[in-house]
Parts: C-alpha cells; structure tokens; sequence
C-alpha cells in the first residue's frame, strides 16, 4: 500500500514539476544544446586565409576546412565603438554565419586594439602607426576588415578582457548567450597576429615589444578560458623562420605565465626563411630551447611561391606542406588561392584547385 501511494504523489509531483520554477530551469539547463565543430571539419588539416565571409564557397570547393579571416571582424574597435559603449557583433555574427554555411571551421584572431582606449593611454603617440598603413585603407570600404591607427596594449584591461569574455561567450556553442542561429562553434582563438614584425612603413601589427606581449598573451588566454575551458589558444605567428623574428619569441619565453598561456604554437612561411618546411624547423628548434616542443604546431600562413613558373610553385607547396606535416604541424592555412607568382591572394584558378585539391588529399603523415 505505501508503494502505491509513494509511487502516486511522485507521479503527481513529476506531472507538475515540468511547470515549476524548479522544473522549468533544470528543463532548460538540460535541453540545453552544446555545439562541437563537426569531425569532417576538425580533422582536416587544411584551410585558407580569407579577406571575407565571401570566400568561404571558394574554400569549400578547394576541399580545405577551416578559414582564417585576415585580419577579420574579432577586432574590439569594430565590435565596441567607445568607452562603455554597447557591442555590435553585425560582423562578427555574419562571418560566423556564412562560413558555417559552407561548412568551415574557424580560426579567429582577436585584435586588442580601439582607438578610443588607446587615446586614453599616457603615451597614443608611441602606438601610432603610419598613415600609409595597408590595414588603416579598409575602414571606410568595411568596417570588420581594417585596423585602427594606434596599436600597443590596451590601456584599460578591465574593458578590453569584458570584450574579451563576450566575444568567446558569444560563439563557443555553449547554450548560453550564444549567437542567435550559431551552428559552428569557434573553438580556436589567435591572439594578435605576428607582433614580432617591426618597424615596417605599409605594416605593423604591434607597436608593443616583447614583454608587452608576453603580457598581453597571458591576460587574453586568462580571459578566454574563462569564458570557455574547452577553447584552444594559439599564440600570434611568427613572421618567419629568421632569427630576426624568432628572437622576438625568445623573449616572450622569458616569462614563465607567457610560456603556459598558449596551446598551439603558430609559425609563417611567405616564401621566405626555411620554405622547404614553411619554417616549422627552425622555428620548432626554438620552442626545443625552453621545453615547449611538444606543443602542436600550426602553419597558419604558408605559400612557396619561389618561380615565375606555376607548376614549379604547386611542387614545392606540396612539397613543403609533406615536410612541414612530418614535423609535426598538425593544420596549414595558404595564404593564396593560385600558385602563379603573378596572382593578387584573392585569385583562383581551376589548375591550383585541383593541384591544391592533390595536396589535401594525401594521406597526413608524420
């Protein structure tokens, strides 16, 4: 008898539990759905840059998996226009949308940069760049592709990780306070892009020196794994194989919190330095110097453009990608549709997509 009448009221209570307060939180706590980057994509080891959302077809149809908007809509100037200012995700929220549409993984660059807090900082002067900067030409053409005049670290962290933590709250798939529709997670997250590249009149990432991103990389990856344990960091890539640039790295490394706040190590290779491996051996050697070795390793900008000649073009990339994947390079994202010297980054061809199309179908071997 007292297990009918158990059995009785917990059939009445679970009847309403659905409708209590209780019910209806664990309800959607539970149904909750948590998105994950679908296999096909995260196993291919393939992907491109791309100047926008519009390439994502290309990129499918040349068999790669993954995007790497450059320099991309992740930009805290684009995304949060003044102090205390509301975000506006419209780019952000359409890259994300149109490359998950064509099927694509992302990898994404978080740019710290926004011209009103650097203004605010004691030296804006010492953070600007020139006025002949190849990224200041794009801000009037298109506000998710372009980056702002000044550029050293943020002067006021409290405001910059906040924007930090909502852009990858925002895409982690979690089930809270996601992108309305997302159907891909970003999962990977780049912080800055080659701040090792100095001094140049058409281009400078970073006006910061090495300490001033050891220190940046070890706040932003805080932020981020805050927001979500699960995301992968990568560090900023090296501009190259050369000392010159390596150095810079060295230097980073000093710092014990920089040498642990990162996940994937991130080289590039723009036909220059050690192309046979797009610059993973010299730049493996280095991270050997301070027992970061084993970290995996992505090229996140590779070509092998070293002849006036197509076809001598196409057998070296596939010949450096092979070599780069043996040691160890575990993703390679080409800088360039076309394997013609002549070719501006956004031209294709139906030669290289099928020659690329070889590259990627090859078995991925150590």
């Amino acid at each position: 008898m007292k297990k009918i009448i158990t059995c009785a009221v917990l059939a009445l209570f679970l009847a309403g539990f659905p409708f209590s307060p209780l019910g209806k939180k664990f309800l959607s706590v539970s149904h909750a759905k948590t998105l994950s980057i679908p296999k096909k994509i995260s196993r291919n080891r393939y992907g491109f840059l791309s100047g926008g959302p519009s390439d994502g077809r290309t990129i499918q149809s040349y068999k790669a998996g993954w995007a790497r908007p450059h320099v991309g809509p992740f930009l805290w100037d684009a995304i949060q226009s003044e102090s205390g200012g509301n975000f506006s995700f419209i780019e952000t929220d359409q890259t994300v949308d149109m490359f998950s549409k064509n099927k694509l993984g992302i990898l994404a660059t978080l740019w710290p940069f926004a011209d009103w807090d650097q203004l605010a900082g004691a030296n804006p002067d010492g953070c600007k760049v020139s006025d002949s900067d190849i990224f200041l030409t794009n801000k009037d053409r298109d506000a998710g592709y372009y980056l702002p005049q000044y550029r050293c670290n943020p002067n006021d962290w409290n405001s910059y990780l906040g924007w930090v933590r909502a852009v990858v709250e925002r895409y982690d798939g979690d089930g809270t306070d996601d992108m309305p529709g997302l159907k891909i997670p970003v999962k990977y997250w780049e912080v800055m892009n080659e701040p090792d590249l100095d001094g140049l009149e058409t281009l400078d990432f970073y006006m910061g020196g090495p300490s001033d991103y050891a220190e940046l990389l070890t706040r932003t990856y805080q932020a981020i794994k805050e927001a979500d344990p699960a995301a992968h960091v990568l560090i900023a890539g090296a501009a190259g194989g050369d000392n010159k640039f390596l150095n810079f790295y060295r230097e980073v490394f000093q710092d014990e919190s920089a040498r642990n706040s990162f996940d994937i190590a991130n080289v590039h290779c723009i036909s220059s330095g050690d192309i046979p491996t797009f610059n993973v051996a010299p730049y493996k050697n280095m991270l050997a110097e301070f027992g970061l070795d084993k970290r995996p390793i992505w090229v996140t900008e590779a070509e092998a453009i070293v002849s006036s000649k197509r076809k001598a073009n196409a057998e070296q990339t596939l010949k450096s990608a092979r070599a780069a994947r043996r040691l160890g390079a575990e993703k390679i994202f080409f800088t360039r549709y076309s394997f013609n010297a002549s070719s501006n980054y956004g031209n294709w061809d139906k030669y290289s997509r099928k020659y690329y199309r070889k590259i990627f179908s090859r078995k991925w071997s150590r």
